[in-house]
């Protein structure tokens, strides 16, 4: 007999053989129990996780001869022939290969006839998010008001593509990923049954790989035992190309460092071994979120399913790196794992990205600005950190070269004026703290001019009344404005001429053409006037 892998041999054969499916399982056993039973399923979620299996042992339920309660026998001939295939009552269709809506009038020909020895005619339509939109539409009526006897369980991993008139006709049961810790569970099981030695460690790194698919588990174990009678982490690490945990500790903390040229030398390392580096970026970007999760949660072994030691070491890890930092890294690796996965040069691109997280290494905080805002001249703030004080004190003498020359009020006056525009809205922002209603009439304001002595600003002739208010509310506005700038600065408004209406314009354009100078030129070069614009006062000057 041919060697049949694990992924079939261990598919589950009864609902008590799903894995990590509580909720689905127990919904459909009990309409099973009650007779309850829907005439359109849709079962969605990621793939290997038991939707197809779940259709099948639910057809089994349906047409099993010797069903007591709701779990199907196994061993009757309706149930053998549903397991080995063959069965007359079950049509399995595949919609990436049969999405024409021809092949939907075929089977809405077929479904009026009676089922040839089970209870119900069951059609397991796999992909169905494949259908083309003219088979959806065919499929309608008859997925509406179907006969008696015909029960349709559709399967995708993609439910958003189906459209909502087939969900809106369908009970819809959503399939999760499996928990680690139950693949695990499974793992050994199976291992144990078949007689394959494999270690710990070697097991929770295929849980970790399945990333919630038992299909893909499986299918790891087995290649795994095709490569080895003895699986040890070292196998896993040489066979899938899988970085080792401690490398990817040391590349993370090179990264940490800032330290480039070390970066690189593990990248070269790693692909020098033939290390896959689309895994190796990807496993940065869990890293990295494990690290996240564990400094910011104090449950962190529950939703990482980590042991405690290893909780532990992403915390020791991330102790002298701020949130602010690692969220940055977070959002840079995901980009990393992006153009990693579909880039032509893979290292090239690998390598870029992790140099790009060096400049991470760099940037400070909100926070850290503002303490150090917070320190004062007379203080100098130093990053906080494991063992470090926020704040470095100053000897009571320090070295005349470290003396720096006290600033001139003329230069400081002349750095106020430089920045007129920063300070135009420096004054603004806190005006609208105190006063919202005056600061959006200044707002209207256009700014002309900043010199050492006053502020110049400017209304259009049509704004009269808002810089009569401002003229009143002088006294509100200098205090705030001198200190802001540190400097005693008036206020002064002036009036900007008016702008001009389309209608003025038009009658400036009439005007123009009517000159006989310029209709003499135009005839003269065999030209046109484009434009006509007045001057104003800054372009009489």
């Amino acid at each position: 007999m041919s060697y049949v892998v694990l992924a079939r041999k261990w598919r589950p054969q009864g609902f008590d053989d799903l894995i990590g499916q509580e909720a689905v399982v127990s919904t459909l056993k009990n309409a099973l129990s009650s007779g309850k039973i829907a005439h359109a399923y849709l079962f969605s979620g990621p793939r290997g996780v038991g939707k197809t299996s779940s259709a099948r042992i639910l057809a089994k339920a349906l047409n099993c001869e010797q069903r007591t309660g709701s779990e199907p026998c196994g061993d009757c001939r309706n149930c053998k022939a549903i397991t080995e295939g063959h069965s007359v009552d079950v049509l399995e269709i595949d919609g990436a290969s049969n999405n024409s809506v021809e092949a939907v009038r075929e089977l809405r020909e077929t479904v009026k006839y009676a089922p040839a020895g089970g209870r119900y005619k069951i059609y397991i339509i796999d992909e169905v998010h494949m259908l083309s939109t003219s088979a959806f539409n065919a499929l309608l009526k008859t997925l509406e008001e179907p006969p008696p006897h015909v029960v349709f369980i559709f399967a995708t991993t993609e439910p958003k593509k189906v459209p909502a008139t087939i969900l809106s006709r369908c009970q819809h049961h959503s399939f999760r990923r499996v928990a680690k810790s139950r693949i695990k569970e499974q793992l050994r099981k199976i291992t144990e049954a078949e007689g394959i030695t494999i270690r710990e460690k070697a097991l929770d790194m295929i849980a970790r790989a399945a990333d919630g698919s038992m299909r893909d588990a499986l299918t790891l174990l087995d290649q795994a035992y095709s490569f080895s009678d003895e699986i040890t982490e070292t196998e896993l690490h040489t066979l899938l190309g899988l970085p080792e945990s401690e490398i990817i500790f040391n590349l993370s903390e090179t990264i940490l460092r800032g330290d480039i040229p070390q970066t690189l030398s593990i990248i070269k390392e790693l692909t020098d071994r033939g290390n896959d580096l689309r895994q190796i970026a990807k496993e940065l970007v869990e890293h990295f979120r494990n690290v996240t999760i564990a400094k910011i949660t104090g449950n962190a072994g529950d939703l990482l399913e980590f042991t405690e030691e290893e909780v532990k070491r992403l915390r020791d890890f991330s102790s002298d790196v701020g949130i602010e930092e690692l969220t940055l890294l977070l959002t840079e690796f995901l980009r990393i794992e992006s153009d990693v996965r579909n880039a032509v040069n893979p290292r090239y691109v690998l390598e870029l990205g992790l140099l790009r997280t060096s400049f991470v290494k760099g940037m400070t905080s909100i926070e850290q600005v503002l303490k150090k805002l917070d320190a004062g001249p007379g203080q100098d703030y130093v990053r906080e950190s494991a063992g470090t004080p926020s704040r470095a004190e100053i000897p009571d003498k320090p070295p005349a070269e470290n003396k720096a020359k006290p600033a001139t009020a003329d230069s400081d006056i002349k750095t106020a004026v430089a920045d007129k525009e920063g300070l135009w809205q420096r004054l603004l922002e806190h005006l609208d703290a105190e006063d919202h209603l005056l600061a959006c009439k200044l707002s209207e304001a256009k700014l002309v001019g900043l010199t050492t002595a006053e502020l110049t600003i400017g209304f259009n002739g049509g704004m009269s009344v808002l810089a009569d208010s401002i003229k009143k509310n002088s006294s509100v506005i200098e205090p705030l404005l001198n200190r802001l700038s540190g400097h005693k600065i008036k206020l002064k408004i002036q009036a900007l001429p008016q702008k001009e209406t389309k209608k003025d314009i038009d009658k400036i354009k009439q005007q123009v053409f009517a000159e006989p100078l310029v209709q003499d030129a135009m005839r003269i070069f065999n030209s046109s006037v484009v434009n006509v614009k007045s001057l104003g006062e800054d372009d009489k000057e």
